[in-house]
């Protein structure tokens, strides 16, 4: 049987990003998605991306994702891709 109170040790960083910024031109206008985000997410950690409607988490995780690129900032990664389930 499981014991569902053990957890594990926070592991080394995986996802290193800081001073992120993402800015949208639409003609005249200037919409800044993200304004300085910094974040460190650990092997074995829990993340829950919290906001109300255009507060920007789609936005951080298309950058998390490498979905997107950012305006400004600093990013790392030391993800490996899994390997293939069959």
């Amino acid at each position: 049987m499981m014991n569902s109170n053990v957890t594990c040790p926070p592991g080394p960083v995986v996802i290193d990003i800081e001073n992120i910024t993402k800015d949208y031109v639409m003609g005249e206008e200037t919409v800044r998605a993200l304004r300085g985000v910094t974040l460190q997410i650990r092997r074995n950690e829990y993340l829950a991306v919290m906001g109300p409607s255009g507060s920007g988490k789609s936005t951080l995780m298309n950058m998390l994702g490498c979905l997107d690129t950012p305006s400004s900032g600093r990013s790392s990664s030391t993800l490996r891709t899994s390997p293939k389930i069959t």
